[in-house]
């Protein structure tokens, strides 16, 4: 936990001496930060105006309320952990989840199969977790949760079953016995007392250690029961399950559900030339509806409006009608579909078409069912979600592309910046010897073309594709067109139809992606090509003056001090008076605290990041003993400073909070693009720069995921409910946190803490969405809209992850006037600018104890270094 020495903050200037003190802003800083007026309350603050007192944003003078929750701002890049509710930073061991996990088995009488059965249905984490559409499939759930729960004896009393100072691994049934909860008083230093006890068969404890890793509020000991002697023995029965066997269980119903319903949705031909991340996105927004057995769904010549997916089990009868030539109708035997079939797939295409069949119910059954309207909103126009996939498909098969190390994010943004352009019979789209100018690739998507060189003739047509040459360097390694390069067409390649369109992919939108236009086609080349290659992106890029080694390094003082290591604000020697932060963590702590996986995903994930709004790692190092992560300062204090001095701790300005929220989506866009999400949004995660903007950091819960990831993590007041739930969860969650930091900026306090209530309550409104607009509030009603969206407990109904994504809420009514290309590019003034004085001021932040400049040694000579077969782990650092 950080070391507090005073709150500099209380003797900081008003925002007038800090405007006047700070750098100037950029030429076009002056902008206004909205279009058009916006009508906000005088209270509010101006469009593009400097704050001339107190009243709306002020740093705070001390800590105030966030919804009962004192916290000042601590953590600076490095993650912290404190006691108070709701801010302390929660996360699991991570879970490798897999569809080939096998439960536990342990045998036991029916008798305690009921008796664990009732048990854990009473309990609030394995009652939420275990909702599901089908109650086959909740059944055979209970079944092998109930299956994973072994029989613990406990011989004696006094035995300690968990201990409130160690992580927890296991979840307790009573089902004979005594057991007691005792503490010591607060300050650690008074009575061991009980503070409770489960002497009650069924009851239980040790729940939260199963959602994440947590020791106990307090000492689970074996108690004796009255009227029992020594001799007795006294025994204690449990039973229990480990937290591995229960998250491996949540994952895999997950996992297996989302298989069987992407492979029963690939069987409708309107759908199967989508690839998984569409189908995945229908099978996460398909409505459950439970039908009994001789209900009729539809009928022949009825409206088409819905597609069907059958569940585990049931049947389900399709007959058409036919006239036979007496004139009468005459029904077909019918064709008997069942588990994992998908049917009525004419509504997705011929929407308000009639139907062809009767859909007749043979057994009772749970359908999975998505109308079009859905489907639209779901993933859009379907024609270009088809057209998206087969081009994500054709990109990976093409070899110049294949020979790259592109990632499936790159893919999946060169896809979507395909442009279409369209021909006429006798034009050519180039033509052989001449400059290439515009380095392009072409798909045919329509019509026929010719290519034409020496010998050589050859016809396109759609779903071929032709240009790839143009996108490879010339001798000198240098590509065409604005890269500088000199090549020439070596065909010709002619209009042959009466029109054609093509998709296009140029050589500029490429660069715009992957950053580096010589990974494309890299595993082709020599290694005398890649080293050429390498020296030269090394001249282009913009490493100059970065320090390479610790030797390099001057350190100044002390920044902050965390669970895991520390930070120290240093400059290169001799480098003049740019300053970076170095975070210093200890590999033995991080592999013993079961951490060295998120520090090495933590510089892996910051090594693909470069965005105003992020912060950025500009090298890293090790020795035996500790990592070195050396990160950009960002000097202007917490977030969290200005949403506790707002409008005398009861909020920021409506029109402040659009700025910090539509510049913090901008960072979360720019990761999410990447497949990277973030997973622990909050305001002590958001510093401010020199000009007022806001930048990300802390990025130890970040990871990239591809489909769904099962580790719990993040900080509790900000949690979704998909995490708490083990239901799997991908970037959803950070747009979940954004909606609750909204709400923070906007009234002061978070959505789901009430006064009073333990973190056990806190995580029980999240899942079951207990919040409210205080009713005092002064904000729009499109603010609350907006919040309204971004806490949406289903995912797929929730803003950010509908069809347009980030763009829906760019698009929101409460967003529409913000000027989003002047505010990545920081054209627009802040709110609130911060006082700096000097590269090494970090007086806008809590000071630490830093003694002199060689304390680091001090520090790193104290951690025990790893022995050689350990140095493994982090080999990659």
């Amino acid at each position: 936990m950080f070391k507090k020495i005073k709150k500099k903050m209380a003797n900081k200037p008003t925002t007038t001496a800090a405007a006047a003190s700070s750098p100037p802003p950029s030429a076009a800083a002056d902008e206004p930060f909205l279009d058009t007026t916006y009508n906000e309350p005088k209270v509010l603050l101006s469009v593009g105006e400097r704050r001339n007192s107190t009243e709306d944003i002020t740093p705070p003078s001390g800590s105030s309320s966030r919804g009962g929750l004192a916290r000042r701002g601590s953590s600076k890049y490095i993650t912290a952990k404190t006691s108070t509710l709701g801010m302390q930073n929660i996360y699991s061991t991570p879970l490798t989840a897999t569809l080939h996990y096998t439960p536990p088995l342990y045998p036991k009488s029916s008798t305690d199969e009921k008796f664990i059965s009732l048990a854990i249905q009473r309990n609030f984490v394995f009652a939420n977790a275990l909702i599901t559409e089908e109650e086959s499939s909740r059944k055979r759930e209970i079944q092998q949760i109930v299956n994973a729960f072994e029989l613990y004896t406990v011989s004696m009393p006094g035995e300690v079953i968990l201990r409130g100072d160690r992580v927890g691994d296991y979840f307790y049934i009573l089902k004979e016995g005594l057991v007691e909860y005792k503490s010591h008083d607060e300050d650690g230093n008074g009575e061991y007392r009980t503070i409770g006890m489960a002497k009650k068969p069924g009851q239980s404890f040790g729940e939260l250690c199963l959602l994440y890793d947590c020791p106990p509020p307090a000492d689970c000991v074996s108690g004796k029961s009255a009227g029992s002697s020594p001799s007795s023995g006294n025994v204690t029965k449990l039973w229990r399950i480990h937290k591995m066997a229960f998250r491996q269980i949540m994952a895999l119903r997950t996992m297996r559900r989302d298989e069987r319903m992407r492979d029963a949705i690939r069987k409708l031909d309107v759908l199967n030339g989508l690839d998984d991340e569409f189908l995945f996105r229908i099978s996460d927004a398909l409505d459950t509806r439970n039908v009994e057995k001789g209900e009729v769904l539809y009928r022949v010549g009825e409206e088409a409006t819905h597609f069907f997916v059958m569940g585990t089990m049931g049947k389900i009868k399709l007959t058409t009608t036919t006239t036979a030539q007496s004139g009468k109708n005459k029904k077909s035997d019918g064709v008997i579909l069942g588990a994992g079939e998908a049917f009525g797939g004419e509504a997705i295409v011929d929407g308000m078409k009639p139907r062809k069949h009767t859909a007749t119910v043979m057994e009772s059954t749970t359908l999975f069912t998505m109308s079009r309207q859905i489907l639209d909103r779901t993933i859009g126009s379907l024609k270009d979600a088809i057209q998206l996939s087969r081009d994500r498909q054709l990109l990976k098969s093409i070899s110049l592309f294949r020979d790259s190390d592109f990632e499936d994010f790159e893919y999946e943004l060169l896809a979507a910046l395909i442009e279409t352009a369209h021909f006429h019979a006798g034009q050519f789209v180039y033509e052989e010897g001449k400059k290439i100018e515009e380095p392009a690739l072409y798909f045919v998507r329509d019509g026929i073309f010719e290519g034409d060189q020496v010998d050589n003739e050859r016809v396109y047509q759609k779903g071929d594709f032709f240009g790839e040459d143009s996108l490879t360097p010339d001798k000198n390694l240098k590509f065409a067109g604005a890269k500088g390069g000199t090549k020439y067409y070596d065909e010709s390649v002619e209009t042959l139809s009466d029109t054609a369109i093509c998709g296009k992919l140029t050589l500029a939108n490429i660069d715009s992606v992957v950053l580096d236009l010589h990974r494309l086609g890299c595993k082709r080349r020599g290694k005398e090509h890649r080293a050429y290659a390498s020296s030269l992106r090394t001249q282009e890029s913009d490493v100059e003056g970065r320090p390479e080694s610790l030797s390099e390094l001057e350190f100044h003082k002390l920044f902050g001090a965390g669970t895991f290591g520390r930070v120290w604000i240093v400059s290169k020697i001799g480098g003049g008076s740019l300053a970076y932060a170095l975070k210093i963590q200890s590999k033995r702590e991080l592999i013993d605290k079961r951490q060295a996986s998120s520090a090495k995903r933590e510089r892996l994930v910051m090594s693909k990041l470069d965005h105003p709004f992020v912060c950025k790692l500009v090298n890293t190092f090790q020795d035996d003993a500790c990592i070195y992560m050396l990160q950009s300062l960002v000097q202007g204090g917490e977030l969290l400073n200005l949403i506790q001095g707002g409008r005398q701790y009861g909020g920021m300005p409506e029109i402040a909070t659009k700025f910090y929220g539509a510049a913090i989506l901008e960072g979360l866009t720019y990761m999410h693009r990447r497949h990277i999400v973030y997973r622990d949004l909050k305001p002590e995660n958001i510093l401010l720069d020199s000009t007022g903007y806001p930048v990300i950091i802390d990025f130890g819960f970040t990871k990239v995921v591809t489909h769904k990831t099962y580790t719990f993590c993040g900080t509790p007041l900000y949690l979704a409910p998909e995490i708490i739930l083990q239901r799997g969860h991908d970037r959803g969650v950070d747009y979940w946190s954004l909606g609750c930091l909204i709400y923070e900026m906007l009234f002061g306090n978070t959505p789901f803490y009430t006064s009073g209530i333990d973190q056990k309550g806190l995580l029980k409104n999240i899942v079951r969405g207990n919040w409210s607009i205080p009713s005092d509030a002064q904000v729009s009603d499109h603010a609350t809209d907006l919040i309204t969206g971004m806490l949406q407990r289903r995912v797929t109904e929730r803003l950010g992850c509908l069809a347009g994504g980030y763009r829906d809420i760019k698009a929101h009514p409460w967003m529409k006037e913000v000027n989003f290309n002047k505010l990545v590019k920081k054209q627009i003034r802040a709110p609130w600018v911060p006082c700096i004085e000097g590269a090494f001021d970090i007086s806008n932040f809590e000071e630490y104890e830093s003694g002199n400049c060689n304390d680091y040694k001090d520090f790193t000579r104290t951690k025990k270094p790893l022995t050689a077969d350990e140095q493994v782990v982090f080999r990659d650092f």
